[in-house]
């Protein structure tokens, strides 16, 4: 059972913080995952996609935030989606022709 106090900060944590760590999360794990997947250390990710590895620590650490660049940056170095959209969900529908 939880404590009263991390009970209490619970409910005065405010919505989009609790949905922001809940989906940076879910995005560090994906990374993770691939890496491992991979066979891909932090270091080896961080001299493909010349940066240090400090730098990639602090994303995988929460300690930076990252930015859809980045995360597409990560995307295509890895050549893993990390994050899925809703366009990703649905068939993709056929262009209707004009004319």
């Amino acid at each position: 059972m939880r404590s009263k106090v991390a009970k209490r900060i619970l409910e005065e944590t405010p919505e989009e913080i609790t949905i922001f760590v809940r989906q940076y999360t879910d995005i560090v794990i994906r990374i993770n995952q691939i890496l491992q997947e991979k066979g891909y250390t932090q270091k080896d990710l961080a001299e493909r996609m010349n940066k240090r590895p400090s730098e990639i620590n602090k994303w995988l650490k929460g300690n930076h935030n990252l930015t859809l660049k980045t995360i597409a940056k990560l995307e295509a170095e890895l050549g893993e989606p990390i994050i899925y959209t809703s366009s990703d969900l649905f068939p993709k529908k056929p262009k209707k022709k004009v004319g």
